[in-house]
């Protein structure tokens, strides 16, 4: 009785996991990590704006936290950490339906964030 019970058990777990499976839809993540030309995060965030203008973003969302975009049918969010003295540090997320759009959109996002000068 305890092994009808137990290979029943096993059965319905499996069917189930398997009627997830065929439903769900699979989404690629590329980040990256970027020192930028300042100490300040909140000159860090103006940068990521800067980046979401040039590269023109669609549906730009800008907080305190964030700012957030799409392009190129991936959606982009790039957030700064203040790191004192140092160069503040800007992390670049990009989500898409497919590894290599999420990774195109993130490094070109990145690369142009990087190049970014302050001018006091």
């Amino acid at each position: 009785m305890l092994k009808i019970l137990r290979f029943t058990s096993i059965l319905v777990a499996g069917l189930i996991i398997t009627g997830f499976a065929s439903t769900a839809n699979a989404t690629a993540l590329y980040f990256e990590r970027v020192l930028v030309r300042t100490s300040s995060e909140a000159t860090c965030f103006r940068f990521a704006d800067n980046v979401a203008y040039i590269l023109q973003f669609q549906n730009v969302r800008s907080n305190q936290l964030e700012v957030a975009g799409e392009r190129n049918g991936a959606y982009i969010a790039i957030t700064c950490i203040g790191r004192g003295q140092s160069n503040a540090m800007a992390i670049v997320m990009a989500v898409s339906p497919t590894f290599d759009v999420a990774q195109q959109v993130g490094i070109e996002t990145a690369n142009i964030l990087k190049g970014i000068v302050n001018f006091d």
